[in-house]
Formats: C-alpha cells, structure tokens, sequence
C-alpha cells in the first residue's frame, strides 16, 4: 500500500473519511445492541471533550514538538484515557492529587489531555467552558471505543493501533506535510 499526503480538497480523501465514520458507526452500534447498551447520544459540550481527547492523541502521535510518540499503541492511550479520567474523579471529588501513570509515554499522552482541556476552558468564556461531568463523559465514550477497537483489533490486542490509525484519518496534516510527493520532469 502507497501512502500519499493528500490535500483536505481531495475527494478520495473525503469519501473514504465519511465511509470509514459510517462503518465505524455502524460497528458500535451492532456491538452496543450486543451488550444491550443504547446507541450513546450527546449534546455539543460532549462532543467538543470527545473531539478534544481525539485531537490530543493524534497531537501526541504526530508530535509536533520534537515528541512524536510514533508507534503510540491503542492500549497506551487507552490506560493515558484511564488515567485522565482517574484524575478528573478524584478532582471531582474535592481532592487534589495526580495519579501519574508508570509510563513516561502514557503519562505524556494523559498530560496532553489535560492541558487541551485546560487550554479550551481558559479560552472559553462561562457557557463554552466544559463541566467536569462532560469531560468525563467523553474520556469513558473515547475509552468505550478503544476497548471497541481492541476487541475486534489484531490477533494481538496488546500491539494494536486500530483506533489511532481511524481517528487519524479525520485530522487533517499541517498544510506543508501535504504538499505533492510526486515530481514531474
């Protein structure tokens, strides 16, 4: 398989992110009807935390700042997700103490979701900031779909990249990571 770096105007690009959204959807719903779960419905604030969480890992992937966690697994960001969301509850709960993850790599992804939302909420003014209880909402839907992506993943879960290699299709490069890699004479 070729990769290219395609500009955000190519329609390949995009039929294959709104076809790879649709079966995605499609999945989590047939394997939510399984557990006897209800399809989740959310409200924007939701959706913005869920978008958020998504962005920072594919931040942490990509690096931008000479920190690319490359090879970042799905079970390393699925226990940085979890590690949030421990440090959300126990934020929630009045008492002030980070629970620091053993990895230095998974840390390093939970770190980027915390400072995202504390970026977004420092920006925002008293409405558009994120409750607590939406940003915990979205790390244990991000959370759900991982393990999703696990269950269904590769012969070896623990090496999987299944739910990065998806989230990354919807965001989009730096303009100059998509300049034209074909040269004619």
């Amino acid at each position: 398989m070729i990769e290219l770096a395609c500009p955000e105007s190519c329609p390949y690009l995009q039929s294959a992110r709104r076809q790879a959204g649709e079966r995605e959807s499609e999945l989590r719903i047939k394997e939510l009807a399984a557990e006897g779960k209800p399809a989740p419905r959310f409200d924007e604030k939701v959706m913005s935390a869920i978008y958020l969480i998504e962005a920072a890992l594919i931040g942490a992937q990509r690096g931008t700042d000479g920190t690319a966690l490359h090879d970042l697994l799905d079970e390393e960001a699925l226990a940085a997700i979890e590690n949030t969301i421990k440090n959300f509850e126990t934020e929630q709960s009045g008492v002030i103490y980070e629970h620091r993850a053993a990895s230095p790599r998974i840390q390093e992804v939970s770190k980027r979701i915390r400072e995202g939302f504390e970026e977004l909420n420092k920006r925002a003014g008293g409405e558009e900031r994120l409750r607590r209880d939406d940003i915990i909402k979205g790390l244990k839907y991000v959370r759900d779909s991982v393990r999703a992506h696990s269950r269904r993943g590769e012969a070896d879960a623990s090496r999987s990249r299944s739910y990065i290699r998806h989230i990354t299709l919807f965001f989009p490069w730096p303009e100059e990571a998509t300049k034209p890699l074909i040269i004619a004479p």
